[in-house]
């Protein structure tokens, strides 16, 4: 196995190992339940075959190349995602950029066209929903027909259910936007993640009797403003529920902000062990309340009381 688990093109990969390949292929925005009944079948098949499963997807939505304008905001960035797929048991990544020498190939001649670049080639695992080739006219059940007749096992997951509906990126970020974090989290598999450095604040937290650790959070896909509970992580392994604020602080911010989490940590009151730059992670686990503008601190005061309270009376639940 290649040192490095990540390619940047399917050459790559078939020059560094020569097989057998597995090939699971997909956006893999998410790395959600769905996605992962992809890569499971991909990492069984490879299992039975000896050889090595490669999860081929892009850094950027084939939208933005097919459709300028009209791609999706995504849900993780390329580091994250690559992450992902290798913790679900793939052996590499190809991180390929989309672009017209893929979405011009004819359907007919997909499965030729990977096999010339990876020549280990021995299968393909794609979800229900996939098209490929020129005007995304192929599709799975083409995916089929066409790649036993060149020697490929093709293996098509069937969706997987989340309220009676199939789960997409698509819902997922439509729960995200809305604030129905709890949703977001089923779909996933796993609690949404914020991570980042924690930076300097205008101290108004502890001005008040609330400390916070401040994190910037600007993802193409973005959370709901307003107020969640949290379950804050630290590099020693140490983690605190918390409550946390995401948004643009409209009671003392004027407009044009970058939105970021505001936390307090339940149970710590000396934040003095917590600096600038360290780096802290986030599992976002329930949506208490939007966003608001307060009439005065005093206001914005009681109503953070109030958020304290309920969020370390659901913290033992979650």
């Amino acid at each position: 196995m290649n040192a490095s688990p990540v390619f940047s093109s399917l050459a790559e990969l078939g020059k560094r190992e020569p097989g057998p390949v597995l090939l699971a292929i997909g956006m893999f925005d998410g790395v959600h339940r769905g996605h992962r009944a992809v890569l499971d079948l991909a990492v069984n098949e490879a299992k039975a075959r000896n050889g090595l499963v490669a999860a081929l997807t892009f850094p950027e939505h084939p939208a933005k190349s097919l459709r300028p304008g009209k791609e999706p905001p995504l849900l993780m960035d390329p580091s994250t995602k690559s992450e992902a797929l290798l913790a679900c048991g793939v052996d590499c990544v190809v991180m390929k950029p989309f672009d017209e020498s893929l979405s011009e190939v004819p359907p007919g001649e997909f499965p030729s066209y990977l096999k010339q670049k990876i020549p280990g080639l021995v299968g393909i695992c794609v979800g229900e929903n996939f098209h490929f080739g020129k005007d995304r006219e192929g599709d799975a059940d083409f995916l089929k027909e066409i790649g036993s007749e060149r020697g490929l096992g093709i293996c098509v997951a069937e969706g997987v259910l989340e309220g009676g509906q199939p789960i997409s990126s698509s819902r997922i970020r439509e729960a995200l936007s809305g604030g129905e974090i709890e949703s977001v989290n089923r779909m996933l598999g796993f609690s949404y993640r914020v991570d980042g450095l924690v930076v300097s604040g205008n101290r108004l937290g502890r001005e008040i009797g609330f400390p916070t650790l401040n994190l910037p959070w600007s993802p193409e896909a973005r959370p709901a403003f307003g107020v969640y509970l949290v379950k804050a992580s630290f590099p020693d392994g140490e983690t605190v529920h918390g409550v946390a604020n995401y948004g643009v602080r409209p009671t003392v911010e004027d407009d044009g902000v970058e939105p970021l989490f505001e936390v307090h940590l339940l149970g710590e009151e000396d934040y003095s062990a917590r600096q600038p730059g360290d780096r802290l992670s986030l599992d976002l686990l329930s949506f208490l309340r939007p966003e608001k503008k307060f009439e005065s601190l005093d206001a914005l005061k009681s109503q953070i009381a109030r958020d304290k309270a309920e969020a370390a009376r659901l913290a033992p639940c979650l």
